[in-house]
């Protein structure tokens, strides 16, 4: 029987990270304003994001109708759920995914580029995955401040964790002193940021709003730990649980 589609382990982003710069800002923005709209423009963005490896494959050239017919149902399930979106929210969810467009384009050309392990692109796509966040609040009715804030808040938190991430990697790999040197300083910077910005915007917003300021500084101080060897599956699954609880907090401290 001739396959209709190539085998889903191949169809599934690779990276873990990426993952996480995904859900992170849909789930916020689903916790903060569930409704159908924000529901079908979250599985719009997840059917967006799950074309990327066949995306990278048709890009660079491989010839594969395989690959080439995933492309073509992730896009047409990624133009009828953004569609409905649209029909029951307006354009005003465009907004944030308009501004966001240029920073995805660059990413993606990292990518088809094969120069996604740099920080700078992790950045930009972390803020591109960022605006999800602000584009499922407008669909839900929230004002600009509010998608404004959410935007900003869910990019330094993915930032940081990139940071922090991309440090502890550089240990395990055994990479030489300079270069780890260079990776503390946007460990620093983008920790300071986020607790700055969660201190100024969040804190005045009572209990909630100090605990997630608390918290985000809890995660600096962690990220300011010594060195120690953890295996790969016990660090994933350890970051994975900070995340959640992270966004619980900030769920909690938005509303």
């Amino acid at each position: 029987m001739t396959k209709a589609l190539p085998p889903w382990r191949s169809l599934l982003p690779a990276e873990h990270g990426t993952w996480f710069m995904l859900a992170f800002p849909l789930l916020l923005g689903l916790l903060l304003r569930p409704t159908p709209a924000g529901l079908l423009l979250a599985l719009a963005a997840l059917a967006v994001f799950l074309s990327r490896p066949a995306l990278r494959r048709v890009a660079t050239g491989q010839r594969d109708p395989l690959q080439r017919r995933a492309l073509l149902l992730f896009g047409l399930v990624a133009l009828i759920l953004g569609g409905g979106a649209l029909a029951l929210a307006g354009p005003r969810l465009l907004l944030p995914l308009l501004l966001a467009a240029p920073l995805a384009a660059l990413a993606l050309r990292a990518d088809f580029s094969r120069a996604v392990r740099s920080l700078p692109v992790e950045l930009t796509a972390q803020v591109a995955f960022g605006a999800l966040a602000p584009a499922i609040l407008l669909a839900g009715g929230g004002s600009l401040a509010q998608g404004a804030t959410t935007w900003l808040l869910a990019s330094l938190v993915g930032g940081a964790n990139l940071a922090h991430v991309r440090r502890y990697l550089g240990h395990a790999h055994g990479l030489a002193v300079a270069e780890l040197r260079r990776r503390w300083l946007p460990v620093h910077v983008l920790h300071l940021l986020l607790l700055g910005t969660s201190a100024l915007l969040v804190g005045p917003r009572g209990i909630a709003g100090i605990l997630w300021t608390v918290w985000a500084g809890l995660l600096y101080l962690r990220a300011l730990l010594p060195y120690r060897p953890i295996p790969a599956r016990i660090l994933g699954w350890r970051e994975g649980i900070l995340s959640l609880g992270g966004l619980l907090l900030l769920w909690r401290a938005l509303l």
